[in-house]
């Protein structure tokens, strides 16, 4: 009788707070061997991870009436209508589709193919700071052929298709609207700091010119549409107001000609950045240390649990 009063007080103490500190106390050898343990492979798997830079660039959108179409839509907007012509907001209207370019499928695709960006994109591993060149994985890519030795499976090709380059490229993508000002900042992280901010320039002068292009062809469909109107047309008050939409149409198109940042204007252009921003090896390590310490609280409570219940069987 008294020995089971005996056990049952100390199993209460192994329960209790003070219980496990003494445990974890005299079992501190163990903590350290797995929390170092664990450090120390992070650690090595962190060194061998390669350095990611990001370049940043900050847009501000324009949202202007091109010209005064918007004041114009206000008088005409009824007869615009009837002729086929857009002249809404057209600002706002261009803002919301180039957000919706920035990852689309195709001009992500036309932007890798216009710079010759699948190799980098799909293969590069590391990038070699004293020469300033790419290191290519050489089961990926074969540099002195010059073509893709990967292994795949089908439906996959040989050579990488867009659509995977589209995936790799949205990994490296980063797109963010500031809620009260509306300024976009767009960023690219690569393993070269220069390739990474010549890219995001490209970028977004690609993105500009793809929108302009777009309003170009839009304008010279209406210009054509209006002048057949006109000379069909046998009532001179509506030849006038057909005259008046062609004018804003082609002042549209001049506008959109001559302005080198059509959707959004570079406030912050971006540059080649001087520090990493990945890998954070301070901090994986720290989490690692964290997480062998856990490891090291479980393996001392499953011991002496185990122990417990070794000794009550015996008694």
């Amino acid at each position: 009788m008294e020995t089971t009063q005996k056990a049952a007080v100390t199993h209460s103490d192994d329960l209790s707070l003070y219980g496990l500190f003494s445990l974890f106390i005299k079992n501190w050898l163990t903590l350290c061997i797995c929390g170092f343990s664990v450090a120390i492979i992070a650690l090595v798997w962190a060194v061998q991870q390669p350095n990611i830079y990001k370049a940043e660039t900050v847009l501000m959108p324009i949202t202007d009436d091109k010209g005064g179409l918007g004041a114009l839509a206000g008088n005409l907007g009824g007869l615009a209508s009837m002729a086929g012509i857009g002249m809404g907001d057209s600002g706002n209207d261009n803002t919301k589709l180039a957000m919706q370019l920035i990852k689309s499928r195709a001009f992500i695709a036309e932007f890798i193919e216009t710079n010759n960006l699948l190799v980098p994109i799909m293969a590069a591993e590391n990038w070699d700071i004293k020469s300033n060149t790419l290191t290519l994985n050489e089961k990926l890519y074969d540099v002195k052929s010059n073509r893709w030795i990967r292994n795949y499976k089908a439906p996959q090709k040989q050579t990488p298709s867009m659509l995977e380059a589209h995936g790799m490229f949205l990994k490296m993508l980063t797109v963010e609207v500031e809620p009260k000002t509306k300024f976009v900042k767009i960023a690219i992280e690569f393993y070269s700091p220069e390739m990474a901010a010549d890219w995001l320039i490209k970028f977004v002068e690609q993105l500009n010119n793809t929108i302009r292009q777009i309003d170009i062809d839009e304008a010279n469909r209406s210009i054509e549409y209006l002048e057949k109107l006109i000379a069909t047309s046998q009532v001179s008050g509506l030849q006038a107001v057909f005259s008046s939409l062609m004018e804003e149409q082609i002042k549209s198109k001049m506008l959109a000609e001559v302005r080198t940042d059509y959707v959004f204007k570079v406030v912050d252009p971006a540059i080649a950045p001087e520090q990493k921003s990945k890998p954070q090896r301070a901090l994986i390590i720290i989490i690692a240390g964290f997480l062998g310490g856990i490891l090291g609280l479980v393996i001392i409570l499953y011991r002496s649990g185990k122990q417990s219940y070794l000794a009550r069987s015996i008694r």
